[in-house]
């Protein structure tokens, strides 16, 4: 080839090049300038179970603690004897929180997947020199906040916060005290450090003392804690009561708290607290963002029959208080219905010739509907099945490891009714009810909710291209 042909072939290669770099500039150009269509997809929001490779822990309350029980050291909760545990469900695996008092009865330890129905109860008679009464609670899940409603430190009554911490990593807790006249700014300690798979007990009249009525908030960093009460009364030198309180996770504009009953053998007239019961219900509300509100309370019974018992006015996270002059016969639950977020709890009792008990009960959660949930019945506990709903409530009752045949209670709409069920059983509703255990007789009373597992569905969002 020539070198004239090769500038020749040398200026067409560049003249093509520079065609091309035009054109793409044009082509910029007018994409910078043009309008064009666009895709558009919203993100997708899917229900998905949530249950799915997770798995849950339930922790047990261990022995009731007495406080002053070693006299030498008087402001120290010592427990003792061992409660009964009720397991429904299958433990996946099962173990036990250390304390520093060690001994018999050390809070108990069940985990299991998620997806499996699980829950746990336990039960004791607690019998000492200075303290006589049955003390029930639920075994609960832990959490970084909760809340307590329930017990006094006044002459004569103990009360003691027990926080169990599960996991392998120490918690760090915040106790904040609210009292008949609102929250108790010098009684907060952000300094209480749970070991992880330890119990730490608290004195509240340490804390608190002289306070009437008494709500307590459990926050928790580091780690998730279980958190309960036990409260023991003493009339004069003789024993008077016990109570163990299971906690709340969150307030609520409307409360059903199954099981409480007030029995008696004694007449009803005039007595220390005037016409009416010897020892009345009394129940205690606190709104604890400060709020002002009305909860308007009722009693409900086994054929849907409800009895307006009053109101409780709310106000600057204050505990309220009604005292219930005479329970009505038959009733078996309370609800509480709030125009502001609420939490509350209510004091039955039983009084056979001398023996007299208490014990507060708390709100128990809304069972979903179509969903099993495990219910562990200590000894001597009935079931309570609350419908707060305008239409019937058909509950399935079988046992939780499937032997023997179910059946079938309706529970009529408004109504709160006692069945029998096995110690460790599975229930199904047609429709949202609320469950708790009593146990009931001879001068004893004891109680606790029936607490729903978490939601197996949770929304996912789902943003598409």
């Amino acid at each position: 080839m020539s070198d004239r042909s090769r500038i020749l072939r040398g200026g067409a290669r560049a003249a093509t090049g520079l065609v091309v770099v035009a054109t793409c500039a044009v082509a910029l150009a007018l994409l910078g300038t043009t309008t064009l269509p666009e895709v558009v997809r919203a993100p997708l929001a899917i229900t998905v179970d949530t249950t799915q490779n997770a798995s849950r822990s339930l922790v047990c309350a261990g022995s009731f603690a007495e406080l002053g029980a070693d006299t030498s050291r008087p402001g120290v909760a010592i427990p003792s004897g061992a409660p009964s545990v009720t397991v429904a469900g299958s433990a996946e695996s099962t173990g036990e929180l250390t304390r520093e008092e060690g001994g018999a009865g050390l809070p108990g330890v069940f985990s299991a997947p998620l997806a499996e129905p699980l829950a746990a109860a336990q039960v004791q008679r607690v019998d000492t020199e200075n303290l006589r009464g049955v003390v029930a609670g639920a075994c609960a899940d832990p959490l970084n906040e909760q809340w307590l409603l329930g017990g006094a430190t006044t002459t004569g009554i103990s009360t003691t916060l027990s926080l169990g911490n599960p996991g392998s990593v120490p918690a760090t807790v915040r106790i904040t005290v609210f009292d008949e006249n609102g929250a108790v700014e010098s009684v907060q300690s952000t300094g209480v450090l749970v070991a992880p798979g330890a119990q730490q007990i608290v004195s509240l009249n340490g804390y608190a003392p002289d306070r009437e009525r008494l709500a307590v908030r459990i926050e928790s960093t580091g780690a998730p804690i279980t958190a309960s009460l036990g409260v023991g009364q003493v009339d004069g030198i003789s024993p008077f009561a016990a109570s163990a309180v299971t906690r709340q996770s969150a307030p609520g504009l409307r409360l059903v708290l199954p099981g409480i009953a007030n029995e008696s053998d004694h007449e009803h007239g005039p007595s220390d607290s005037g016409e009416g019961d010897e020892f009345p219900v009394v129940v205690r509300a606190l709104a604890p963002d400060g709020a002002s509100g009305t909860a308007r309370l009722r009693a409900v019974d086994g054929e849907g029959g409800s009895t307006e018992l009053g109101a409780i006015e709310l106000a600057g996270a204050a505990v309220g208080e009604l005292r219930v002059a005479e329970w009505p016969e038959g009733a078996n639950a309370l609800i509480v219905e709030s125009d502001v977020p609420v939490l509350a709890s209510a004091l039955g009792s039983s009084t056979e010739s001398d023996q007299h008990d208490y014990e507060w009960f708390v709100p128990a959660p809304e069972l979903a509907t179509d969903e099993p949930v495990a219910v562990p019945l200590v000894a001597g506990a009935r079931l309570v099945l609350v419908n707060p709903g305008v239409g019937d409530a058909r509950v399935e009752i079988a046992r939780a490891d499937g032997e023997g045949r179910a059946t079938t209670e309706t529970i009529p709409a408004g109504a709160a009714v006692v069945v029998r069920a096995p110690g460790e059983a599975v229930i199904t509703s047609t429709a949202p009810v609320h469950a708790g255990a009593r146990v009931l007789g001879e001068g004893s009373i004891a109680g606790y909710p029936v607490l729903a597992p978490d939601p197996r569905d949770g929304e996912l969002t789902v943003h598409t291209r």
